[in-house]
């Protein structure tokens, strides 16, 4: 990864919260698999996509 990114992110997590990340996370990955249905007609993807989005969901964070 690059170092900038890294940088980027964990200046995101302290300003906000690991917790409220994931969610967003969770939001991108459900809004890419509606864009991929909607705009591509790629269900394969858009599966993928979902997946990703409840596997973040299982996620829980104590800090």
């Amino acid at each position: 990864m690059q170092k900038e990114y890294m940088e980027v992110l964990e200046s995101l997590i302290n300003k906000l919260t690991l917790s409220a990340i994931l969610e967003m996370l969770e939001r991108i990955c459900h809004k890419k698999a509606e864009n991929l249905r909607t705009h591509w007609q790629d269900e394969t993807s858009a599966k993928l996509w979902d997946k990703a989005a409840r596997q973040i969901e299982q996620i829980n964070v104590d800090v």
